[in-house]
């Protein structure tokens, strides 16, 4: 059901990179889960777990599904080491959730939210540079053209690519938890920022140069350039926190 659901979503086209780099994380860890004793308190979790589950196959709701075995998954990982064994796992389970996608009820309230918001402070930028600019909910209009913020556009996409990005950066290459999460919140604004310069780059380009970003190649290359740039800014930040470490 995840793999149906990642292949029909444009925003978890990263989830098959993701879940080799979870099992990998897990094989690291073998030697320390060696060590920790099954727990009564796992049994327990794991026989309400698979009673959420055959609820959820009654209900038919594929994201409590989804969450109800992922629910299963960590209460199996308790039944075989202990509570303990979660903050060995902590970062692993963290990326596990992460690729669950947005119920999209959900999903389509928190996009129409964002695209209202990225049209507002879009607009107030390109305003800054004096271009003649009408704003109509989330679309913009040139005297030439209109553009109109979609939802590829809103933001989402980047916020989980950059969010997860930053969990996988922060394991590998930072030593305190108050570190990582350090960098998973940096991440945020740094999704948002790069994602204000996509939409109103798109419009000032082809205000002072009459190129449209809009489509093909060139839409996608910039999308990838500006995907570079919000790297380079987390990868700043990450060098900063492991300085600030050591």
């Amino acid at each position: 059901m995840l793999v149906f659901k990642w292949s029909l979503s444009e925003d978890y086209t990263h989830a098959y990179f993701v879940v080799p780099i979870i099992i990998y994380m897990i094989w690291e860890k073998r030697d320390v889960l060696n060590r920790y004793n099954s727990s009564v308190l796992g049994l327990i979790l794991v026989l309400l777990s698979i009673g959420a589950y055959i609820i959820s196959l009654q209900i038919r709701v594929p994201a409590v599904m989804i969450l109800t075995t992922i629910g299963f998954a960590i209460s199996c990982l308790i039944y075989i080491g202990g509570i303990n064994i979660l903050k060995d796992l902590f970062i692993p389970i963290l990326l596990l959730i992460s690729i669950i996608p947005i119920p999209l009820q959900i999903l389509t309230i928190l996009t129409w939210k964002l695209q209202l918001w990225v049209s507002d402070i879009s607009t107030n930028i390109i305003h800054l540079l004096s271009i003649p600019l009408y704003q109509e909910g989330n679309v913009l209009h040139l005297a030439e053209r209109s553009f109109q913020v979609e939802d590829a556009c809103s933001g989402i996409r980047s916020l989980i690519s950059m969010t997860t990005l930053s969990l996988i950066m922060g394991y590998y290459t930072l030593i305190r938890k108050r570190s990582m999460a350090m960098l998973f919140i940096f991440s945020i604004p740094v999704a948002i920022v790069v994602n204000l310069i996509r939409v109103s780059s798109l419009v000032i380009v082809f205000h002072y140069f009459k190129i449209d970003l809009v489509h093909g190649n060139s839409h996608t290359i910039a999308g990838l350039l500006l995907f570079a740039l919000g790297f380079i800014f987390l990868f700043a930040f990450q060098r900063m926190l492991e300085r600030w470490e050591k």
